[in-house]
């Protein structure tokens, strides 16, 4: 039988008993299709040469690399209550509400 445990608090999941949840992540680099925020148009340019290009500069190690760099998956188990923390805040920033004391 698998064990898993919750990635955020640590915390033993029991499957039998209760839920788990999967957490994937995927961070990529958006490639954006409107070049005339460019400047120029896909006329200009021939990818397909620039990809022939890079691919013949590269070799298979500098290419995982490359590749590592570029892509990242990510995925983590979370209890029922972590998962309800999580995606009360997924990004993990400050939280915007402000608290006001008093000057005493």
């Amino acid at each position: 039988m698998l064990h898993y445990s919750c990635d955020m608090c640590k915390r033993p999941i029991d499957i039998c008993c209760e839920p788990r949840h999967v957490v994937k992540i995927d961070v990529f680099q958006a490639i954006d299709d409107s070049s005339d925020e460019c400047g120029g148009s896909d006329d200009e340019f021939d990818h397909l040469d620039d990809v022939q290009d890079l691919l013949q500069r590269i070799d298979e190690q500098e290419l995982e690399m490359l590749e590592e760099e570029v892509t990242r998956t990510l995925r983590f188990d979370l209890c029922d209550e972590c998962r309800r923390t999580f995606l009360k805040n997924p990004l993990g920033g400050k939280s915007s509400k402000s608290l006001n004391f008093s000057n005493n």
